[in-house]
């Protein structure tokens, strides 16, 4: 510790290039967190969601397949169900626009049963069970329209054919590796309305889409059913018109992940590339430092600096400068995806984001060896020089 005034002094002594190395380190693990974020928030919210005991009854032959309404009590009758519902997408507008948030019809009566991570307080449950037209939004979403408890919330249809004049009766709270921007209503109140428009068009797509759950969460009473409630769903309705794909929560999860192919894998090398351009980065400045600093080396080996001392000293020096930026990068992106919600702001594409704990914490690793790596050539050559010809040099 009693050499730590020396070095901050030896870091402090050209502060542009001090704060452009420190700059650039920040920028560059700034940008990579929110980059390795976006994969590593998906993976853990698959991973927790394994706790819940749920899988997914689809289509087998994808989104665009029916599961029709009757298969959600057909699913919730057999051993090792606790609960389940209708998860339909509406796809609608709100307010004229085209705003990409979930919308979903549900069983009211069973999808917080189903989903006993996202809470409702008593009163509030109990009038959206009570009301057709009732609706449960995310708080995320109420804060950004404004909304309360009792406000209306139309929308109009997009994919289906028809208006829904909703209530807000509730708002729910939940964990924030969920989707906080839902709207929740009544799978009835959508089907009536369906019915209604095909039976008015004698009998049309819309009527075709009137019954189809869309797709079935389905909540397991434990993770030793899941498997078999898996396989003994697909074989009941295996030789049916719509026969179905029933999966766990995080299989399903990992699907979407699936899609993007080898996104993930080029994020990885681009992350690769970023770390080698920062190590030359830092270890010019290191360098350029180091020849400036010469005689000055010369001088401490002179007055007894050993080796050791001289190496630990530079190399203390790269790695404090490294850190700085690194703290500046990775925390302060954390800090501010912690505070700033960015999830309005992506077209619906990221009902959530933010910086895990683990990311962060890899980011700074990878800054401090940044640093160490950077300072490693330099400190071993000034550790090694001559004191004789670090006193004739002039710099």
């Amino acid at each position: 510790m009693k050499y730590l005034t020396y070095i901050l002094r030896n870091a402090r002594r050209n502060p542009v290039r001090t704060g452009l190395t420190v700059a650039s380190i920040a920028i560059s693990m700034f940008l990579m967190m929110i980059l390795t974020s976006f994969f590593a928030a998906m993976q853990e919210a698959n991973s927790a969601s394994k706790q819940y005991n749920r899988i997914i009854v689809m289509n087998a032959n994808g989104f665009a397949g029916q599961v029709p309404i009757a298969r959600v009590r057909q699913v919730e009758a057999m051993d090792g169900v606790v609960a389940a519902t209708p998860f339909s997408w509406y796809g609608g507008k709100y307010q004229n626009q085209r705003v990409l948030f979930a919308q979903f019809a549900v069983d009211a009566d069973k999808v917080f049963d189903t989903l006993d991570e996202y809470k409702l307080a008593p009163e509030q449950l109990a009038a959206f069970k009570a009301e057709k037209s009732a609706a449960v939004i995310g708080p995320k979403l109420a804060r950004e329209y404004n909304l309360k408890i009792g406000d209306p919330m139309p929308l109009q249809g997009d994919i289906y054919p028809v208006d829904l004049k909703l209530n807000i009766r509730g708002i729910y709270e939940s964990p924030r590796n969920t989707d906080q921007r839902m709207v929740l209503f009544h799978y009835d109140y959508l089907d009536d309305q369906l019915r209604q428009l095909g039976s008015t068009a004698g009998g049309s797509s819309s009527q075709t889409a009137a019954g189809n759950a869309g797709i079935v969460f389905v909540k397991c009473k434990d993770a030793a059913t899941t498997a078999n409630l898996c396989k003994k769903i697909d074989d009941e309705y295996r030789s049916t018109d719509f026969p179905t794909r029933t999966q766990t929560e995080e299989a399903f999860g990992q699907m979407f992940s699936e899609m993007m192919g080898g996104l993930k894998d080029i994020v990885y090398w681009i992350g690769c590339a970023v770390v080698v351009s920062l190590l030359f980065v830092s270890g010019n400045a290191m360098a350029m430092a180091m020849r400036e600093r010469t005689t000055e080396v010369a001088v401490l080996k002179a007055i007894g600096f050993n080796r050791g001392l001289v190496l630990g000293i530079v190399l203390a020096e790269a790695v404090l400068v490294a850190g700085l930026g690194g703290v500046l990068g990775t925390l302060g992106s954390k800090a501010l995806f912690d505070i700033v919600d960015i999830s309005p702001f992506t077209g619906g594409f990221l009902p959530f984001f933010y910086v895990p704990w683990s990311v962060a914490l890899a980011g700074l690793g990878v800054s401090l060896f940044l640093g160490f790596a950077s300072g490693l050539v330099p400190a071993v050559l000034a550790a090694n020089s001559s004191v004789i010809n670090g006193l004739r040099k002039v710099v």
